[in-house]
């Protein structure tokens, strides 16, 4: 038996938590499916509702776990990518930073053809999401379903000041706000956080109240395989779980899955480039040379130093990223803001981690783009994802460029006799695999940190042999070669990969879908997540996923309503 629904929602990730609540506030019959695990109110697991990111992120249970990924295009070998798979998606596992983008983004999105989609447009849908509990004024939301607090400077660590203070010697200056008046500056961070704890897409828009509405059911723990249609229209989906196999019928179906697996799940489904479909035998619904086109992330590279008792960060204080900067590159063809720098009170939940400081530094606004083919029909085998991080050279010379900056902001008065021996750092396999939370790596690291604290010239030694490899900060500024290959070699994501789907006119041959996320040639299907994004916002991209999902949802329900009303209009007046 075919289970029939108004609204099928493929992903429970923070676009798909938004649809579901927004949709079936209506009366609508909604069916949201997630592939990983529920998270009830009653039973949030521990670590997740934990503002200090890293023991979620770090979970393997909340991620895919065959996701690899090409980084730099450079035939090197494939390295794994965290992705969550829970109810929640990324806000669940995430660094909790919460903030917008620039007016600039959006404009732009509207004028590449995502009309529509201005800073005018979405800021009142930036405005319904939130509820700012420090700010009140005409940027901020008081009444959504998600809580804004910002870390407190009162918290912020001995390092993270030292930071500041060099930040404003060198020019760049506090900003109270960073969801205020877009611009150059460093800030408090602003996080999807109440009271020291996360509060994620699944928290904020499930709560136990919609999730009683009789009207929505969610399906935890179960694959959306392919998507089923007639001719070009999109009737349902056929899933898979430890139950079996299962088809469900709807109306419409929107993908919520992410900018890495819609473009999968559409392709698998028919929809795509027709050559690349015909060679793995998949029939064609509609030739869409876009799918899975124009992948985008934030590019960055990281420093690190060792920092003093007094200069750690309190084990009282929750949200380790306590300082965010954004500042100009100056770059040929970027625009202004274009870069962004997080202060990292502590590296990592392990001992060694809580004895270092970190700055990560990404391009805010990159322009490398990559690309998600299939390898295999089969829903089991992921596809080949192609990042190219620095196939632009605007984004290698100003990531080269960022690290001098960070050079500099660590030779500042403030922090050169307070983060001592700083190191080009990397989050590579070796520290994924320290970083694993288990009691081995616990004791490996206590021992690894008590001889860091006992002499400074075994704390040298092993942060030159056994962490960088013997490579050091004036190493690589007075050489450029080694600079460059550093960047090549260490570059990482910062988890905000977007634009797989872009929105655009039809006439785009690389659109994917129209302003109002239908698929462009097919009917009966919608996309509402970060991958309809035309290009990667200045921001971390949470809550603007959230925001093109609490807008999506007011385009489908005034679409469903105008409908309504149209049909009523042809039945004619009732007797």
């Amino acid at each position: 038996m075919v289970l029939v629904f108004d609204y099928i929602i493929v992903g429970g990730g923070s676009s798909g938590c938004v649809m579901a609540n927004r949709l079936s506030a209506q009366g609508s019959r909604v069916l949201l499916i997630e592939a990983g695990s529920d998270t009830p109110p009653n039973a949030i697991p521990e670590d997740i509702l934990d503002a200090n990111p890293t023991r979620a992120y770090l979970n393997a249970d909340y991620q895919w776990p065959s996701l690899e990924v090409t980084t730099v295009g450079d035939g090197r070998k494939p390295i794994y990518y965290e992705q969550a798979r829970i109810l929640g998606g990324g806000s669940s596992i995430n660094g909790l930073v919460a903030n917008r983008g620039g007016p600039e983004d959006y404009d732009g999105w509207a004028s590449s053809g995502a009309t529509g989609w201005g800073w005018e447009e979405v800021l009142p849908y930036f405005l319904r999401l939130e509820s700012d509990l420090d700010f009140t004024d005409e940027f901020h939301g008081r009444d959504g379903p998600l809580p804004i607090q910002r870390v407190r400077r009162s918290d912020w660590s001995g390092f993270i000041r030292a930071v500041s203070e060099a930040y404003d010697a060198l020019g760049i200056h506090f900003r109270p706000d960073f969801n205020g008046a877009f611009g150059d500056g460093y800030s408090v961070v602003p996080l999807t956080a109440r009271n020291g704890q996360r509060v994620s897409a699944a928290m904020a828009y499930l709560s136990e109240t919609v999730r009683s509405r009789s009207n929505l059911a969610i399906l935890s723990g179960t694959t959306v395989v392919q998507l089923t249609s007639s001719g070009t229209m999109v009737t349902g989906v056929e899933t898979e779980s430890k139950s079996g196999r299962q088809s469900f019928s709807a109306s419409t179906v929107i993908l919520c899955a992410g900018t890495l697996h819609s473009p999968a799940l559409l392709m698998r489904s028919g929809i795509g480039a027709a050559e690349q479909l015909t060679k793995l035998g998949i029939p064609i619904v509609a030739d869409l040379k876009g799918v899975g086109q124009n992948l985008q992330e934030h590019a960055a590279i990281s420093l690190s130093a060792y920092l003093k008792p007094g200069d750690r960060m309190s084990p009282d204080v929750s949200g380790h990223i306590q300082m965010h900067a954004r500042y100009s590159s100056g770059y040929d063809g970027c625009p202004s803001t274009d870069m962004a720098i997080s202060a990292l009170a502590k590296s990592s939940w392990h001992p060694v981690g809580q004895r270092l400081g970190t700055l990560s530094l990404w391009v805010n606004r990159s322009y490398s783009t990559g690309a998600i083919t299939l390898k295999d029909r089969a829903h089991t085998i992921e596809s080949e994802v192609n990042f190219n991080w620095l196939s632009d050279k605007r984004d290698i010379e100003r990531l080269k460029q960022g690290f001098r900056l960070m050079a500099r902001l660590l030779q500042q008065s403030s922090l050169s006799s307070m983060a001592i021996d700083a190191f080009p750092s990397a989050w590579n396999t070796r520290a994924k695999r320290v970083s694993r939370i288990t009691r081995k790596n616990y004791v490996l690291t206590s021992i690894l940190a008590r001889l860091m604290d006992s002499s400074p010239q075994l704390r040298r030694w092993l942060i030159r042999q056994v962490i960088t490899d013997g490579q050091s900060i004036s190493d690589l500024l007075n050489n450029e070669e080694q600079l460059d290959q550093f960047v090549r070699l260490n570059v990482i994501g910062s988890s905000h990969p977007t634009s797989t789907c872009k929105m655009g006119a039809a006439s785009d041959p690389g659109a994917v879908t129209d302003p109002s996320g239908r698929v462009h040639g097919v009917s009966g299907l919608r996309i509402a997540d970060a991958s309809v994004m035309p290009f990667c916002p200045r921001a971390n991209t949470n809550i603007p996923t959230i925001m093109v999902a609490e807008k999506m949802a007011d385009v489908i329900l005034k679409a469903d309503r105008a409908s309504l009303v149209q049909t009523e209009l042809l039945a004619g007046p009732r007797p």
